[in-house]
């Protein structure tokens, strides 16, 4: 199945909309029919777009997304979960698999950061 210029236009507003909407469990499926593809097509051409499938793109995103909420926010760990679409033990191991760090320990380790900056500056 050759993938063409429209294949590719579609994944990327597969890409968006998962950049979006990373709280909701999306299929291929039912981005297939969102973007007007098959998902065969959809899966082929989002891997070539992202450089990971939707499942794996999905995590790194979320994680992203948990990055940024620890690190500028107070919310607790489960609260922070819940607002990804997961629960707290899936947010522990997916945040321990991509960064080496639990979400706790990497809000730790960033405080600490953000603490000896402003001590030396």
């Amino acid at each position: 199945m050759r993938i063409t210029k429209t294949d590719l236009e579609k994944a990327r507003q597969v890409k968006v909309i998962i950049e979006k909407e990373y709280h909701v469990h999306h299929t291929y499926q039912v981005l297939a029919e969102q973007v007007g593809t098959n998902p065969v097509k959809l899966q082929k051409a989002f891997k070539e777009v992202a450089g990971n499938d939707l499942y794996e793109y999905l995590i790194i995103v979320r994680i992203e997304k948990a990055k940024e909420l620890l690190e500028n926010t107070e919310l607790k760990v489960e609260t922070i979960a819940s607002k990804l679409g997961w629960d707290k033990t899936n947010l522990n191991k997916q945040f321990k698999n991509i960064t080496g760090f639990t979400p706790g320990a990497w809000r730790i380790n960033h405080e600490n950061m953000d603490n000896s900056c402003k001590e030396s500056g």
